[in-house]
């Protein structure tokens, strides 16, 4: 005898092994690729880090399957937006074309006009925006009136 484990696989051509009631696209479950290998896909194409710090928002994308031309950041002050399109390619399992759109609320005490960005070899997309300075108090000079 042997026991049968029912099996799902989805568009990716991702096979999951279910053991229990399960989201088949709940990309957090850890999957099995139809050669038995492992993926976790909350660390692949696609994934993103935010970094708040006292200095500094960052915004850390792969991207990995795009060129920078291909890349498109905009800002309106509030949101950062990327999108990212690459028209039909031709790769090693037929032709396939991509088009992503992520949006980013910005934090209210940032600098807009400091957004910069930098994308590696490896396609990792890394924007960053300064604070603004912190005022420091200004002091105001109130007149004395005098009354008789």
């Amino acid at each position: 005898m042997f026991a049968v484990t029912p099996r799902m696989t989805d568009d990716f051509g991702l096979l999951r092994l279910v053991d229990e009631l399960v989201n088949p696209w709940d990309l957090r479950t850890p999957m099995m690729y139809r050669d038995g290998t492992l993926a976790n896909l909350s660390g692949r194409l696609g994934d993103s880090e935010i970094q708040n710090t006292d200095k500094e928002f960052r915004i850390r994308l792969d991207l990995r399957h795009y060129s920078p031309e291909e890349v498109k950041i905009t800002s309106d002050n509030k949101k950062i937006t990327i999108k990212a399109k690459h028209e039909e390619k031709q790769d090693n399992h037929g032709y396939v074309s991509r088009e992503m759109i992520r949006t980013y609320a910005l934090p209210d005490d940032v600098d807009p006009k400091s957004v910069t960005s930098v994308m590696n070899t490896q396609g990792t997309l890394n924007i960053k925006v300064a604070k603004k300075p912190l005022e420091a108090p200004k002091e105001i000079a109130i007149p004395v009136e005098f009354k008789k």
